[in-house]
């Protein structure tokens, strides 16, 4: 894929399914994941699970730290036609990712059982999360090392693979948990491994673009240099924020809905979120899609190119979130379904709290996209500002506000109008960046 002279529209619709098919192949994944390990070891189980997330969620954040900074300064740098520079790049994250998996393994591992109660492991729980754990911590290298792989793949012009992985990842993962936690009877230990297993055929798949004879992604002796390290990590920190904020507000949200709400109101808010998860792979996807071509435009300073990519990416934000609106407006009744809400209280609440929640999604594309541009142009502090307000700063704020002086039903439109107010000022600062941008050349 040439980044500076192949059509724009062309190369966005090639990227476009992988980074979707990523994110989507992953999250039902998970979701049928849940269901046969309930099914199988009973509701306990999905307390191992839940307990362990931020053990995935570390492995998120980490990822992505080191792995969006890595490939937006790989774009960059064949923007300018640099491809050593690039490669270097390519090689510094790599090994950054292999050390972060090498210490989480070291630690994990002497610290099992004293992680998992910090988590909130205890009594019957316990044995099984710390086996379900320490399998886990055995393949910290693996697991981030096919996320950093993935996405490097793709910008190396080989999205189909990447796609493909994700798709082999999911159908092993869910083919080795019935076969692990079933008919062999290896309990939550081999739920663990069926995962595990999973994401290393994964990372095996896409290392078969190494030996390709297309292939960019080369190591390079002596890549690593403080100043690069600092610059990658520097690159990866707002998309990076966007997966911890994400984390962070989910736990302030539980807390305050079982305050003014209680159970009812929290098996709503849990629906909702696995919505927003799907939704996410829209968005996120739109803007990934978009993100090596912003960059290899930035770094060769073409910016009509960059504006014409960007605004075929607002497009498409619009597009894709318009249908997810229409998707939960109209079917809200078949989402309650899907989760058994059937008593009629539970089920009016939660039908007419998606139908809120997704006329937030239109404002959440725009925003996310705006993230990206100022990301892959290294500007850190308005990109992590609009990440923090969006997704953290401001629903967070509004939902004590609105709790406190309404009741519980005004928690759903917290993320409404901290999208809407963050569109404001992330539209703003876009138009400033680009008339600055005009006036500079």
């Amino acid at each position: 894929m040439d980044y500076l002279h192949d059509s724009y529209r062309s190369m966005f619709s090639k990227l476009l399914p992988s980074a979707i098919g990523a994110m989507l192949s992953e999250t039902v994944a998970s979701l049928i994941d849940a269901i046969i390990l309930n099914h199988y070891l009973g509701p306990d189980m999905l307390s191992t699970i839940s307990i362990c997330m931020p053990v995935y969620m570390t492995v998120n954040v980490l990822s992505m730290l080191i792995v969006s900074g890595g490939a937006t300064l790989y774009a960059q740098s064949l923007g300018k036609e640099d491809r050593l520079e690039a490669q270097r790049f390519y090689t510094c994250s790599i090994v950054l990712m292999v050390v972060c998996g090498a210490v989480m393994t070291l630690s994990g591992l002497l610290f099992t059982r004293q992680i998992v109660q910090g988590l909130g492991a205890a009594g019957a729980i316990l044995d099984p999360t710390v086996s379900y754990a320490r399998v886990l911590f055995w393949f910290m290298i693996p697991l981030m090392l096919y996320q950093q792989l993935m996405v490097y793949v793709r910008f190396d012009g080989a999205p189909f693979l990447s796609l493909l992985s994700t798709i082999v990842c999911a159908v092993v993962n869910l083919g080795l948990d019935v076969l692990f936690v079933g008919p062999l009877g290896w309990g939550p230990a081999g739920a663990a491994l069926a995962t595990c297993l999973a994401y290393t055929v994964a990372l095996l798949i896409n290392a078969c673009h190494l030996f390709q004879k297309n292939n960019g992604l080369v190591l390079w002796r002596g890549s690593l240099s403080a100043a690069r390290i600092g610059r990658l990590l520097k690159t990866g920190v707002p998309l990076s924020i966007t997966q911890l904020g994400m984390a962070v507000g989910t736990v302030l949200f539980n807390v305050r809905i079982m305050q003014v709400g209680g159970s009812m109101y929290l098996d709503v808010y849990g629906a909702i979120t696995q919505l927003s998860v799907v939704a996410m792979a829209l968005y996120e996807g739109a803007a990934q899609a978009c993100q090596p071509i912003l960059a290899a435009c930035f770094g060769a300073d073409h910016r009509g190119r960059m504006h014409q990519t960007i605004r075929y990416g607002f497009v498409m934000e619009i597009i894709l979130m318009a249908l997810a609106t229409a998707l939960y407006l109209l079917g809200s009744d078949v989402v309650v379904n899907l989760f058994s809400m059937e008593e009629a209280a539970l089920r009016g609440l939660a039908v007419n709290a998606i139908r809120i929640y997704a006329l937030s999604l239109l404002f959440t594309g725009f925003n996310t996209m705006i993230i990206y541009y100022f990301q892959v142009q290294e500007k850190e502090v308005r990109a992590t500002g609009i990440s923090l307000l969006s997704g953290t700063i401001l629903p967070a704020v509004f939902l004590y506000i609105l709790t406190a002086l309404i009741d519980a039903s005004a928690i759903w439109w917290c993320y409404l109008i901290a999208q809407s107010l963050t569109l404001v000022l992330s539209a703003w600062l876009y138009s400033r960046d680009k008339h600055a941008a005009a006036a500079a050349s």
